[in-house]
């Protein structure tokens, strides 16, 4: 895959909108060569994303607050879930007290399985799971096993591999 253009295209799908819509990008399958380097590539570009917080009507504002405080517990309910079944926060993790409103980093959460509950579960909060994967059989099988996938992505530059993700 291009990580030139994976994570843009990863921050915008797991960050926009807050992590607040049923097709946020909330697991991310990564090719165990590639692993490292995109997940140093990501923690860059989501502290350059907490730099433009704030009121998403101002200009320059990249990234706003979560709706309620509703959702701010259960942004701070899942991330220690996630480290007590073993995650690590890679980035983020906490909530801005410093800030009036409901604002939460986004966060980056590595070392949990595939199938862990807190992973298979939808927070409505820019939580993004990122794991390793050894093919493109394992992503395919990880990516069909939680009940409400609404939408899925793959970053290839091989146009047979796309045939099989979408099932051809």
């Amino acid at each position: 895959a291009d990580l030139n253009m994976v994570i843009p295209a990863t921050v915008f799908a797991s960050v926009g909108t807050a992590g607040q819509r049923c097709t946020t990008t909330r697991r991310l399958f990564i090719h165990e060569k590639l692993y490292d380097t995109a997940l140093d590539r990501l923690k860059k570009a989501y502290a350059q994303i907490v730099t433009k917080l704030g009121d998403p009507l101002d200009d320059g504002v990249l990234y706003g607050p979560l709706h309620t405080k509703i959702g701010v517990g259960m942004y701070k309910a899942t991330v220690a879930e996630a480290m007590v079944h073993g995650g690590k926060v890679e980035f983020g993790g906490k909530v801005v007290e410093e800030r009036e409103g409901n604002y939460v980093l986004p966060t980056l959460v590595t070392g949990l399985a595939h199938d862990d509950e807190v992973v298979m579960r939808e927070t409505f909060a820019p939580i993004l799971y990122v794991m390793k994967i050894k093919n493109l059989d394992e992503a395919i099988k990880y990516n069909n096993e939680v009940k409400q996938g609404l939408s899925s992505s793959i970053f290839t530059q091989n146009l047979q591999s796309v045939f099989k993700w979408l099932g051809y």
